[in-house]
């Protein structure tokens, strides 16, 4: 491939399988659409080579990688690291890199962290044949002296002391040393060292060399805890360079400059108001080699991957994308605890806050085909300096000083109390009902229902394609309390929607696929997903026996995350019969194991951000003190959270440590369960085997600090009992407790199970508005509709799993009815269709699966409900609940 001006060969990525997709997803990763975007923390991506590959493989792919970053100037900052034996800190060479040939206006322009420390430990290294440390007023001297050289004010100072070469004598000589040289090096030096001290160890909130020395805010001072770093490496870099004491020390050293240069790279923030902060529009890139192991270099490399991940996880700001092409050591692997994957689920993965790294391994014989180019990105330029910037808005912001100040009762604003979604609970005055259900009745209804229309579909077969589509589902339930905590009622019955309005339509559209459905119970919680996964499998297998209309081309529910039905997603995936699936409300990113399995609700990432933001600056939590009989009257937002999981539960685990993530406030985790052993339990958390004991932590967190919110991510029926024994208990409800949980707790609250708890205040997460929403789309109160005339007694009629499996289930055969011709329906056909993109206008909004990749629609509707004593009310909508509507036009919980 040649370039169009001229003939020098552009870089091209191999053609593996996914490269379309890895492609595209790295160029959106580094310059995203959207600069909210860049606040995600992709995970650290190691494109593995094969053993036998030769050195250009390895290189192949970086400078394809490089070049999209800019093919003559720097476009995007970035660096790529080669691991040489001169250079056994790498980190030294990616803070060089990245401060050379910045892009013009753009943002971070200089690494004052990361050079401060890689001048202290240059001379850490060159004195490392002493067994003690350097002296703190030495080490400072020489880092203040490397900071002139690099100029500004320290500079100019610096040098207009004179030179240190030519001593005078005399008066003018006493003169110079005691007063010149104190006015222009002594004091500023001085300056410089106790601001970089209050910076760098005393700040509580940015004096992160203090926390990474395990230093206290009080103790010793910069250069101080530097000299102490010196004295415990010199013994150990003075050895030989093999030796592991040796490594060890560089090691230390890798991690204090990394960890410098990380700083420095997570400022400034994405947006805000300062102009110099709006110029992070896209990401700094690493590119780094791994040389095979025992090769020149591969310590360097591995050392550098290490401190990386060691210090990712920890990290505040979102960090650099790293990329590591070449042939990690099988310890390195371990060490990293990396997850094997492929080009087209790592592409999928640089847009999620992942911090677990990523192996890929690339194939050799792509790199014997011609590849494909990656196109330049296209980040957005500056006119004007930020400088120029700030000097126009400081004018602006003069001015409407100067006219505010004739109007000074606009600068004492009392403060919005109010509660969102007011200020009574979920049951005041005792308003809320519980609801008559009746499970059995109810759940072979909609059986009966789904079998009639099978024997509907069943008659188009003479003439035209009919085929059959699997639902998985839990168990049939057995009596009303079972029923409650499970939505397989209200999920088969949008499922029984759908498919009516699929057979009707086909009797005059001849481009319908009538669709039978087959039900199958695979336990409680899904337990038996796995061993009705391989039955499906074999029986598909040996399909050719059967009736045509038989044949399966598709699978929709897995409508809980557990590891049961992960691994089934797995398993199918896995199986080579390109299955298509598509999800229903299973949330948990760990989901996502198939290429050939689309979510449809938004993973437990995108919730928990959602929830963590609204939980911190909306007003959830009453007032201590303001409570009244019935209900709070001010409310404030959540200083604290009570994080309640349940350990070895895939959808609890994984909401509530994304939730934890994004918390900003105090932060407790309980592991809640009721079993006699609490499995997998992370050190330093609390533990609780009953209800009556978790109750009494939350009285505890309460007592402490009246402004916690409990994060509930344990199941429904959990919540149950421990709303049950805080209201017996009634040792801490005076103020009211604040519940935050998702969509799990839907099915309860709607029947009226927490009637009569005038102290609760309970907010969880749904998939479509409820119907008296006035944003709701036509569509979504058309199906409202349609379901209030079937089930007009339904307690769940505001429930979004009706409507959720209702839409998925649309995917699916709007997917096989383009894939269909004549009387053949293809499976592969199918899953391409998907791949290809889908959308619509549904039940629960606007659903759009983006082209070429696998993961929830785009801009999926999301909602926080407040249940209050009339019903729920909408306190929170996120995404396409409108094909129209826009972000600027959502709430700020759903903005980054």
């Amino acid at each position: 491939m040649r370039s169009a001006n001229n003939s020098v060969e552009t870089p091209s990525f191999p053609d593996d399988a996914g490269a379309d997709y890895f492609i595209r997803e790295y160029r959106t990763a580094v310059n995203p659409a959207r600069r909210d975007l860049l606040e995600n923390k992709p995970p650290l991506l190691i494109l593995t080579t094969s053993a036998n590959a030769p050195e250009s493989h390895t290189h192949r792919v970086l400078e394809a990688l490089r070049w999209a970053l800019g093919p003559e100037h720097k476009r995007v900052l970035h660096t790529v690291l080669h691991a040489e034996d001169e250079v056994p800190l790498l980190s030294v060479q990616a803070g060089a890199g990245l401060g050379f040939d910045i892009p013009r206006r753009s943002a971070p322009d200089r690494f004052p962290d990361f050079w401060l420390m890689a001048d202290a430990v240059d001379h850490i290294r060159e004195s490392r044949a002493g067994s003690g440390g350097l002296g703190a007023r030495r080490l400072r001297d020489h880092v203040y002296r490397q900071r002139a050289e690099r100029g500004g004010l320290p500079g100019l100072l610096w040098h207009m002391g004179g030179t240190d070469t030519a001593p005078i004598g005399g008066v003018r000589g006493f003169i110079v040393g005691l007063v010149w040289h104190s006015l222009t090096r002594t004091l500023p030096r001085w300056i410089w060292a106790r601001r970089q001290n209050r910076r760098l160890v005393r700040s509580k909130r940015s004096g992160w060399l203090g926390k990474h020395l395990n230093a206290t805010a009080g103790g010793a001072p910069v250069f101080e805890l530097l000299d102490q770093v010196g004295a415990r490496q010199a013994p150990r870099l003075s050895l030989e360079p093999d030796h592991p004491r040796h490594k060890e020390g560089l090691a230390a050293l890798e991690l204090l400059l990394l960890r410098a240069l990380l700083e420095d790279l997570q400022k400034p923030a994405v947006g805000r108001l300062l102009p110099k902060r709006r110029r992070r529009v896209s990401r700094p890139v690493l590119l780094l080699e791994i040389p095979p192991e025992g090769a020149p270099g591969a310590d360097s490399a591995e050392r550098f991957l290490r401190a990386f991940h060691t210090l990712q996880a920890g990290l505040d700001g979102p960090g650099p994308l790293v990329i590591a092409v070449g042939s990690p050591s099988g310890s390195l692997q371990t060490d990293l605890g990396v997850e094997r994957t492929n080009l087209r689920r790592a592409s999928s993965l640089l847009h999620s806050s992942n911090p677990r790294p990523v192996v890929v391994p690339l194939e050799d014989e792509p790199f014997e085909r011609p590849g494909l180019q990656i196109p330049p990105v296209q980040p957005r330029k500056f006119m004007m300096g930020w400088r120029a910037v700030t000097a126009v808005e400081l004018t602006a912001l003069a001015a409407v000083l100067v006219g505010g100040a004739t109007a000074p009762s606009l600068w004492h604003a009392p403060p919005d109390t109010r509660c969102v979604g007011g200020d009574r609970p979920v049951a005041a005055d005792g308003q809320n009902k519980m609801v008559e259900v009746k499970p059995k009745e109810w759940y072979q209804a909609t059986l009966d229902r789904i079998e009639a229309q099978n024997r509907d579909a069943e008659k188009y077969a003479p003439d035209r394609a009919v085929r059959t589509v699997v639902v998985f589902e839990s168990d049939p339930p057995t009596d009303a309390r079972d029923t409650i905590f499970d939505g397989a009622i209200p999920e088969l019955r949008g499922i029984a929607m759908w498919q009516e309005w699929l057979i009707n339509d086909a009797a005059s559209n001849s481009s319908r696929v009538p669709l039978r459905v087959e039900v199958r119970p695979v336990g409680t919680g899904f337990r038996n997903a796995v061993p009705a996964v391989r039955q499906l499998i074999r029986e598909v297998k040996q399909e050719d026996s059967g009736e045509e209309y038989e044949k399966v081309v598709g699978v929709l529910g897995f409508a809980q995350s557990t590891k049961e039905t992960r691994d089934a997603v797995e398993l199918l995936g896995k199986s080579g019969i390109q299955m298509p699936m598509v999800g229903t409300t299973a949330t948990a990113d760990e989901m996502q194991r198939s290429d050939t399995y689309w979510p449809f609700t938004p993973d437990n990432s995108e919730e928990a951000r959602v929830e963590a933001e609204f939980a911190t600056h909306s007003n959830i939590v009453a007032k201590a003190g303001q409570a009244k009989p019935h209900a709070p009257a001010e409310c404030v937002p959540a200083g604290k959270a009570v994080i309640v999981r349940t350990p070895g539960d895939l959808y609890s685990e994984s909401l509530a440590d994304k939730f934890h993530q994004f918390f900003q406030g105090d932060k407790t985790v309980i592991n809640f369960s009721q079993s006699s052993q609490l499995i997998d339990t992370p050190a330093g958390t609390q533990k609780a085997t009953s209800p009556d004991r978790l109750a009494s932590q939350v009285c505890q967190a309460l007592k402490a600090d009246p402004d916690t919110a409990v994060y509930w991510t344990a199941r429904a029926r959990d919540f149950t009992a421990f709303v049950n024994a805080m209201n017996v208990n009634g040792t801490c409800i005076e103020n009211g407790l604040t519940v935050l949980g998702g969509n799990e707790l839907t099915n309860v609250a709607l029947t009226g199970e927490y009637a009569g708890k005038g102290w609760l205040r309970l907010y969880h997460s749904a998939h479509r508005l409820p119907e008296e929403d006035q944003r709701a789309s036509a569509k979504t109160q058309e199906f409202v509709s349609l379901y209030n005339r079937n089930y007009a007694h339904d307690p769940w009629r505001q429930d979004g799993h009706s409507a959720v499996s209702y839409d998925a289930f649309h995917v699916l055969s709007k997917a096989v009815d383009e894939a269909h011709t004549g009387n053949s329906v293809y499976r592969q056909s199918i899953v391409t269709g998907l791949r290809n993109g889908i959308s619509f206008d549904g039940a629960t909004g606007f659903v759009r699966y983006s082209e070429f990749s696998s993961g929830p629609p785009e801009k999926k509707t999301l909602v926080i409900l407040r249940q209050a004593a009339s019903g729920p009310e909408a306190v929170v909508a996120c995404g396409a609940y409108r094909q129209s509507v826009k972000t600027e036009q959502q709430d700020p919980a759903c903005r980054r």
